[in-house]
């Protein structure tokens, strides 16, 4: 499933920041993070919200699809904190990236695949992380 494969780079991401522990390396991804989430991770959120969200909740999945959207959003404001300089910010954001990955792969996708036609889950993203 192409929205799937997408995943790697935000997996790699959140793996990276979760193993830096010296203050260069810190400070080097509080200056890198919010332009690597500019680059490779929003282009793929706003994709599969446009794509996959919104048959999912034609479909009727509002609960899943609400849910999906809170942790996009979640990113997205950690990002910001981030942006200013909040150093604790960076922790909680890896830990949400690499959590919305996990739900995506284990519950969203699959609902997605039980219920939508492989026109719309084979589509390729814009921009694939």
């Amino acid at each position: 499933m192409p929205l799937s494969a997408a995943h790697d780079a935000a997996l790699r991401l959140s793996l990276r920041i979760a193993e830096e522990r010296d203050e260069a390396s810190i400070a080097g991804l509080m200056n890198s993070v919010p332009a690597t989430f500019a680059r490779e991770i929003e282009p793929h959120l706003l994709e599969e919200e446009r794509v996959l969200l919104s048959r999912l909740d034609e479909a009727g999945e509002t609960e899943l699809v609400q849910r999906t959207l809170a942790e996009h959003q979640n990113l997205r404001d950690l990002v910001a904190q981030i942006s200013s300089g909040n150093r604790d910010s960076l922790q909680l954001f890896w830990i949400a990236l690499h959590a919305l990955v996990r739900f995506e792969e284990r519950e969203l996708f699959r609902v997605a695949e039980a219920i939508l036609p492989d026109t719309v889950l084979n589509q390729p993203l814009s921009r694939e992380q």
